[in-house]
């Protein structure tokens, strides 16, 4: 089931309207135009996929978009 979830990405309110359990990374980049957070492994291994989710490293490849609800997150655009 898909329902709007409300980020708050490089300091702007974003709006998606996606599955809670879509990994952050394709909400960032399919969902919000930001293609600097890349995608490379998919299971967390390599790191290309971190961004700060306030303040702290996550790989956003295996965080559920719903874990980020509240929270700053930065991308290397921000």
């Amino acid at each position: 089931m898909t329902a709007p979830i409300v980020l708050l990405v490089n300091g702007a309110p974003a709006r998606v309207t996606v599955s809670a359990d879509t990994p952050l990374l394709w909400v960032l980049r399919q969902k919000l135009g930001l293609p600097g957070t890349k995608f490379g492994c998919g299971i967390a291994a390599c790191g290309v996929c971190t961004v700060h989710l306030d303040g702290v490293p996550v790989r956003s490849c295996v965080t559920p978009v719903s874990a980020t609800t509240g929270k700053a997150i930065t991308t290397i655009e921000g």
